[in-house]
This record gives structure tokens, sequence and C-alpha cells, in this order.
């Protein structure tokens, strides 16, 4: 009994540790129920595009502008989908990924009536 208590503690711990290397963060979100009804539908929409020598992360945002998003944002985007490019310049011939947003209306759904 202690070998499958012990087998499924290490199957938990396994399971949580790959989600957290796969997704970023434990996913917490599963064991709360939606309070609210309207959604609104943020899709991280990018393109990928190959760096030459010189490019800069503002030149690369002038390059392909986002108006419905500010710099800070863009930038949190920016290094949320390129994690390694946080502390390094950027290599010629890499290909990276730049956040582009789309306006997105919120989607509510009509709650139960009876």
């Amino acid at each position: 009994m202690r070998i499958i208590l012990l087998a499924l503690a290490v199957f938990c711990t396994v399971h949580f540790v790959r989600m957290d290397l796969t997704e970023g963060t434990i996913p917490l979100a599963a064991f709360f129920e939606d309070e609210s009804s309207c959604i609104e539908e943020t899709p991280n929409h990018s393109i990928v595009i190959r760096v030459v020598e010189g490019d800069t992360i503002e030149s690369l945002f002038a390059l392909y502008p986002d108006p419905s998003q500010n710099f800070l944002e863009r930038l949190e985007q920016f290094y949320s989908m390129n994690p390694h490019l946080e502390r390094q310049q950027f290599l010629a011939g890499e290909q990276i990924k730049l956040p582009i947003r789309e306006q997105v209306d919120p989607v509510c759904e009509e709650g139960e009536k009876g």
C-alpha cells in the first residue's frame, strides 16, 4: 500500500512539474469556477520573423506596429513568447516571434433562466 501511495505522489509531482515547465505556471485556475459570464478573448497572435544584423526591439516594433497595445504591454508579451532573449542581444538569422493583437469584442453568454 505504501508503494502505491508513493507512486501516486511521485506521479502527481512529476505531472505538476511537467505542466509548470511547459506552460509556465501550475494551472491553479482550473480549481476555481468562472464567476463572470462575459469572457474577453485576447488571443496572442504573433508573427515569426528573421532578425538581421543591427535589429533592436524598438526597430522591430516600429517595422511591425500594433496600435492597440502600448510599448510595455507589447514588450511583456514579446518576452513571454521569447524568454531566451531576456538577457541577450539578437543574433543575425535568428527567428523570433513578435506579438500582434487584433481587436476582439467580449463574448457574453446568457445565463440559465428557470
